[in-house]
């Protein structure tokens, strides 16, 4: 958990803080233990100030977040100044090669300051110079006018970003820009939340705020944090990624944030996490990408915040999804207006994890790309047997699921595990197991009724290309009929073009549509939409009819 800073060792002689001389005159500007410094491109915390046996004058023992930048341990000819938490991440640098602090607003002030659209500056010049001539005074000053112009243009800015600027300390910012709504400060020198509070005071319509990759101490009670809470009374979204926060710190700052709608805490540390109770209720999007977060257990802590709706999980450890072991697919009493899921690149390795999806009642979008499951089949394979076995689902990894596709994943489910179902109806231990790996099962069942004898028996696989090739009844709009055999490794482009040539006459113009005609779902007309797969990723089998189209 981030805290206070431990310090080993700080000399009799020195009281905790000192002046920096870092090349700033601000003598508000002091360096301290547990502070954050800058020097070059790196980053780092000082652990230690004080003279160094053997070496003239004060020293800074720094902690870096890059351990490459390091030398030692923070020992010195076998005397502990300080300790890292990492090893070889510590060393000593001179006060004067920090770069030097800045305030957010002189941050603001520099930044946007510089910045002055040329039509703007070029009309104001024009109406300048049109007063003189009317006042007969061209040598005239005009007294407070540049003033009065960066003042409204400061006042206008509802959107400021000032990331990586060696920002410290908020600064007078009302005075600049009260009116600002979202400020990144992202990447900043800020060692604690005193200074964002501070900052956030001073902006009473803020809605978003960004403080991503700053590491800064938690050292404040929960019962004071709830008290100042008052300064983030509008906020509504918070970046707070790659701060070095466990699970608990969030919780502790969350007292900060009482009208909250989305967190981003990205690449942090958290691993384990207990349910909110006097927090976060107002929450609806949670980001928790790139945590070490290893256990599905863990994410089921999160499952009785009411009004979440976005939960992502990309880039975590997480194994396999379980939420019980009840043999049905009964919608579950966690995550219960859930509706957007992100599980990319997770270490998912088992079917029934997806499965076990369908529990959730309102599941709508869901993005599943590059987990081990996926490895051994086609994108599109897979695509179809996730639409398959979560009923709620509507758009998949960002493309909408039409009712033609849900209905055509749904058939070619129930064929692929149909034999294994009927195997399964005369052993209860084996029906329990398969309604465990394929909880919705039962429900399609119920939807399409049972597929016939032949689909329920695994073929065995031959080699023989007379094998391989399937009787198809191609029938036009006038019921015309004509049987022929193709390979099933045929693509459907071609098919498309033999048709064509087959039912060639006056009146069919155009490149036709072909449709699979599936008895085993009342006649339902399947749209081979995609000219560039092989019938067999279509379920076309022997004896089916296509019918052919032109209008």
């Amino acid at each position: 958990m981030v805290g206070a800073m431990p310090v080993n060792l700080i000399p009799k002689f020195y009281n905790g803080t000192m002046d920096s001389h870092n090349g700033t005159d601000d003598s508000d500007f002091q360096v301290y233990i547990g502070c954050r410094i800058k020097c070059g491109d790196e980053f780092g915390t000082v652990k230690f100030i004080g003279e160094v046996q053997g070496y003239q004058g004060v020293w800074y023992g720094v902690e870096w977040d890059n351990p490459a930048r390091g030398k030692h341990d923070g020992s010195v000819d076998d005397v502990q100044y300080f300790k890292t938490s990492k090893p070889g991440a510590g060393s000593f640098i001179r006060p004067n090669k920090i770069t030097p602090y800045r305030t957010c607003a002189d941050a603001i002030r520099k930044y946007y300051g510089d910045r002055e659209d040329e039509t703007v500056a070029a009309h104001r010049r024009t109406v300048i110079n049109e007063w003189k001539r009317e006042m007969g005074a061209p040598f005239i000053e005009m007294v407070g006018f540049e003033k009065i112009h960066q003042k409204q243009k400061f006042d206008r800015l509802l959107e400021v970003c000032v990331h990586d600027q060696n920002v410290s300390k908020a600064g007078d910012v009302a005075a600049l820009c009260p009116n600002v709504r979202s400020i990144d400060v992202s990447r900043n020198l800020f060692s604690n939340w005193r200074e964002v509070i501070q900052l956030s005071a001073q902006l009473p319509d803020l809605r978003e705020l960004d403080v991503s990759k700053n590491r800064m101490a938690v050292d404040i009670p929960e019962e004071a944090l709830a008290q100042l809470s008052i300064n983030f009374s509008n906020l509504e979204k918070l970046n707070i990624s790659v701060c070095e926060y466990e699970w608990a710190d969030i919780l502790a700052l969350s007292h900060l944030w009482p009208n909250v709608n989305e967190i981003i805490a990205a690449h942090n540390k958290i691993k384990w996490i207990t349910a909110p109770q006097l927090t976060l209720h107002t929450l609806t999007t949670l980001r928790l990408d790139g945590n070490p977060i290893d256990s599905w257990r863990e994410i089921l802590n999160l499952g009785k915040m009411r009004n979440l709706k976005v939960l992502s999980l990309n880039d975590c450890h997480i194994g396999e999804i379980r939420f019980n072991d009840e043999p049905n697919n009964k919608k579950v009493d966690v995550f219960q207006n859930l509706e957007v899921l992100f599980l990319n690149r997770n270490r998912i390795n088992d079917w029934r994890s997806v499965s076990e999806l369908d529990k959730l009642s309102r599941l709508k979008k869901l993005y599943f790309l590059k987990n081990p499951i996926q490895a051994g089949d086609s994108y599109d394979t897979a695509s179809q047997l996730i639409t398959a076995k979560i009923g709620t689902l509507q758009e998949l990894n960002g493309t909408i699921i039409t009712r033609e596709e849900r209905r055509g994943a749904e058939y070619d489910y129930m064929k692929q595990y149909g034999a294994e179902w009927k195997l399964a109806q005369h052993d209860l231990a084996k029906q329990a197991a398969f309604t465990l790996e394929h909880c919705r099962f039962e429900e399609l069942i119920k939807k399409y009724g049972i597929p016939e004898d032949s689909l329920l028996v695994k073929q065995p696989k031959t080699t023989t290309l007379t094998s391989q090739l399937l009787e198809v009844t191609l029938q036009d709009e006038n019921e015309k009929k004509i049987k022929k055999k193709f390979p099933s490794t045929m693509l459907v482009q071609k098919l498309v073009i033999l048709a064509q040539r087959l039912f060639s006459k006056p009146g069919n113009t155009g490149t036709p549509k072909l449709y699979l005609l599936d008895d085993q779902m009342k006649g339902a007309e399947i749209y081979l939409d995609n000219v560039m797969k092989e019938l067999t990723y279509f379920s076309v089998k022997n004896g089916d009819t296509i019918l052919v189209k032109f209008r």
